[in-house]
């Protein structure tokens, strides 16, 4: 519920931050790229994008239990913060164009 509620803060933040620097039909952009920019560090932390040169070497180590609940933590943290964000960008895409 914390992480919904910050989404929500920077969402709305965002729109009024958008709505003061130029005109509100741009609102989108700003609360999209906000939600983007939190599930691109979901997905990096959650370690599904491996990089070629860690594949082909195999240096995949296995991590300990703690840090794949810290890991796993903060990749649910990052796409319940981006999540209305990104919400809030389609609506604001649907009704302003």
């Amino acid at each position: 519920m914390k992480y919904l509620t910050i989404g929500i803060i920077l969402s709305i933040t965002g729109v009024l931050l958008s709505f003061g620097f130029w005109e509100l039909g741009k609102a989108y952009l700003v609360t999209g790229a906000i939600g983007l920019f939190f599930i691109a560090i979901s997905v990096f932390m959650s370690g599904s994008i491996a990089g070629p040169h860690h594949m082909r070497a195999g240096l995949e180590a296995p991590d300990s239990p703690d840090e794949r609940q810290k890991r796993k933590r903060t990749s649910i943290g990052s796409v319940l913060i981006g999540l209305p964000n990104v919400m809030t960008s389609l609506l604001l895409y649907l009704f302003l164009n």
